[in-house]
């Protein structure tokens, strides 16, 4: 084979293959015709010189555009979800020189008709990648089914599924957390404990994907370790206030003696309001999230831990995995957990002071 230069360029490999510049183009990048005799000719070479190319500046190079698309809960500022949404933010920012928009699909956590449309949102889009937060079960399977015909690879955050098959998961061992959750809460509970556990109604579904994974692992603990205790669930209504004071105090007027408390999800804050107000103390109570609101109650001696599992991290990896694989080829490892961070009122502080993506 004829010297070649250090650098390989087109036009070296072009020399080579006998070809036009342009024919080794259409090769390298998969676009335009070009004869089988000149392919092969091409791919000839390049598999004698061993050429590896640089995908990062193909890709900025490309014309190619691509729709990648998030479908995530509504969220205000402070909220689990608006953090989960700065982490695709950043992210969509970092995407901009490769081509890549990104389309953010909101829907009502609470309200599974509201994630069904927003899921036919998705599929209109005829997205090239999609990261999503399987809230609700059955309308995730769906919506994977189609992807899946469609050959759009996705990533899920905050909760898994073993059903469907996504490219990746980033986020909390939901299990794992619910498990710990139980030791943390009852390490000193009586034999016969009764706890009560405050769950968020969802029109359409019987809970959030990851609570239940939640509510399996805390009661995999209790069932090796105080068998004989009782779960209490509590449910409450995520905008009825008057409502949720009244269960409330019906709940612990029929059940004085309760001495631990959890939630699952990130209205810890809420749920210790409603026990300020109704003047409930001497409750071991844990919760999830970081939430500001959290964070007041977390130091303020109204909740004894908050379970936190960083979501900004969570979307930002899992928009760049969606990317590593559909844009530079790269395998993506399947499963991807955050630590679970055990927060008190001692350390939160330092906590908070080494936060970052």
């Amino acid at each position: 084979m004829k010297s070649l230069p250090d650098k390989i360029r087109i036009k070296d490999i072009a020399r080579l293959a006998n070809v036009s510049t342009g024919t080794v183009d259409r090769v390298l990048h998969n676009r335009g015709e070009v004869s089988a005799k000149s392919r092969e000719k091409v791919e000839k070479v390049l598999k004698e010189i061993h050429y590896q190319p640089n995908i990062y500046a193909s890709a900025l190079a490309s014309k190619k555009r691509y729709t990648f698309v998030t479908l995530l809960p509504e969220s205000n500022d402070g909220d689990y979800w608006s953090d989960i949404k700065k982490g695709v933010d950043q992210a969509a920012h970092e995407f901009l020189d490769l081509n890549i928009s990104v389309e953010q699909i909101f829907f009502n956590q609470y309200d599974s008709e509201s994630f069904v449309e927003a899921i036919r949102s998705v599929l209109r889009l005829n997205p090239d990648a999609v990261l999503l937060a399987p809230i609700f079960k059955e309308q995730v399977i769906f919506l994977a089914e189609q992807l899946n015909i469609q050959e759009v690879p996705y990533v899920m955050i905050d909760s898994d599924m073993e059903e469907i098959h996504p490219l990746a998961y980033f986020g909390m061992d939901s299990l794992q957390s619910g498990y710990l959750a139980a030791k943390l809460l009852l390490n000193e509970a009586a034999p016969n404990t009764e706890i009560a556990v405050f769950q968020v109604h969802r029109s359409g579904n019987k809970g959030s994907n990851q609570t239940e994974l939640r509510i399996k692992g805390f009661k995999r603990y209790i069932e090796e370790h105080l068998p004989d205790a009782k779960l209490l669930p509590v449910k409450i209504y995520a905008q009825d206030h008057v409502r949720n004071l009244e269960i409330i105090k019906e709940f612990f007027e029929q059940h004085p003696h309760i001495r631990e408390a959890i939630t699952f999800n990130s209205k810890v804050y809420l749920i210790t309001d409603y026990l300020t107000k109704m003047q409930i103390p001497n409750i071991k109570f844990i919760g999830y999230d970081l939430l500001q609101k959290n964070v007041e109650a977390l130091k303020a001696g109204k909740v004894n831990y908050l379970l936190a599992q960083r979501p900004e991290i969570q979307s930002y990896r899992g928009m760049k995995a969606l990317c590593e694989y559909k844009i530079f080829k790269n395998e993506i490892k399947r499963k991807n957990f955050m630590p679970i961070d055990i927060l008190a009122r001692e350390n939160i502080d330092f906590y908070l002071d080494f936060q970052a993506i």
